[in-house]
């Protein structure tokens, strides 16, 4: 029987990402509506505000993971080696890791992958090791570039940006031709490579600390820089990250066992800053002072706490009605809040390989998605019940 393209669609749209990737095999017909830009822009959607947040993190081999398991998130964890051993960059659920002599895009959902050389570095970059030597927290890129990764908001194109400001190499590189160019115009000064790169709102954003606290944004749609006020607070040089889709920057001040934090977000279309968050009584070990904010927020859940990670490989949730941070994972390295994203590269040279992510369940997240799976279930069966009785009682 026959049934209409656009009834295909809404039931493929209650499938679980899984099935959706499996039934692309079963038809010409199916395989168009799965990987046709319009499913994938109402699928990431639908999916990304119906469900349980998720976090997408990598476990760290060497030691075993541990994961007590929360009713409002579920871990994803990416099938990547590079990714627990190499600083990365995400974007809409996309994965960038610079390597030695590429740099990988990956989207975790639809199992494709693309890689573009890098080149040699610029210069011999070893004299660099000695200033962080003992500095964990503070990671640098490959070659010790300043790097970012986003979108192009106006025509919807991923950008890679690198600067080396010894040789004066600022390149920027557009998934879509898969070549790096130099920027039109340099940055106007010089940002800390070791402090990483926020993308917000169609615009990368970098710390600049040794001559006092500076932001500098480049829009990725015009490739243009400019400045961008700070908060009033003077902030711990921790780095920027994106939150709830706005910028925001983490000021700590420790004191005795305690420290205080507030975070900061911004408005990036009237670039100004509010305080969103103060936590009174943040373990003092994850700001011992000043100078070394060692942890970061990464999200909010639908029910208003926060989630932090450090640079020692755990994750931490705040409840603001109690004032309390407990630790609820160990031995894994967080990289963002995990985005479901079917919108296909759409690079010549996309090369594919297995759906590289997988579910940490707790008896909680296990639960949840056997409810999600049954009702999911019922609601694709009735969905086709009701076309069936549809044809039949026309026939």
């Amino acid at each position: 029987m026959y049934v209409v393209p656009e009834l295909l669609e809404e039931i493929f749209l209650q499938l679980p990402l899984r099935s959706i990737l499996r039934f692309k095999t079963v038809s010409t017909q199916w395989r168009s509506i799965l990987e046709s830009k319009r499913f994938a822009e109402r699928r990431t959607r639908m999916s990304n505000h119906q469900h349980i947040p998720k976090i997408l993190a990598v476990r760290d081999d060497r030691t075993e993971s541990q994961y007590q398991g929360d009713e409002e998130v579920k871990m994803v964890y990416l099938q990547c080696e590079a990714a627990a051993t190499q600083l990365s960059m995400t974007c809409d659920g996309l994965v960038c890791i610079p390597i030695p002599g590429y740099v990988n895009v990956l989207n975790p959902c639809t199992g494709e992958l693309l890689r573009f050389p890098s080149g040699p570095n610029p210069v011999n970059t070893s004299r660099y090791d000695r200033v962080v030597q003992g500095a964990s927290w503070w990671d640098f890129f490959l070659g010790y570039w300043a790097m970012g990764f986003g979108k192009d908001k106006v025509n919807g194109s991923y950008k890679i940006v690198r600067m080396f400001y010894d040789t004066d190499q600022f390149e920027i590189l557009d998934l879509n031709i898969g070549k790096w160019r130099t920027l039109p115009n340099p940055p106007p000064y010089y940002v800390e490579a070791r402090h990483h790169s926020a993308f917000v709102n169609g615009s990368i954003y970098w710390f600049e600390l040794l001559h006092g606290f500076k932001i500098l944004a480049l829009d990725l749609h015009t490739e243009q820089f400019h400045d961008v006020p700070t908060p009033r607070a003077s902030p711990a040089p921790a780095p920027l990250v994106n939150l709830e889709d706005r910028l925001a920057m983490v000021c700590g001040y420790a004191k005795y066992s305690d420290a205080k934090v507030d975070i900061w977000t911004m408005d990036t279309q009237e670039e100004t800053w509010t305080k969103t968050y103060s936590i009174r009584s943040f373990p003092s070990y994850l700001c011992p002072n000043h100078v070394t904010m060692k942890c970061i927020p990464l999200m909010v859940s639908k029910q208003g706490n926060i989630y932090f990670h450090d640079s020692e490989k755990r994750l931490f949730k705040y409840y603001p009605e109690t004032d309390q941070v407990c630790c609820i994972a160990k031995h894994i390295c967080v990289l963002s809040p995990f985005v479901e994203n079917m919108i296909p590269l759409g690079h010549p040279k996309t090369m594919t390989y297995p759906p590289g992510f997988q579910y940490a369940d707790s008896w909680i997240s296990k639960f949840c998605r056997r409810i999600e799976l049954l009702s999911t279930i019922l609601l694709s069966t009735t969905v086709v019940a009701l076309v069936i009785f549809r044809f039949s009682s026309r026939s």
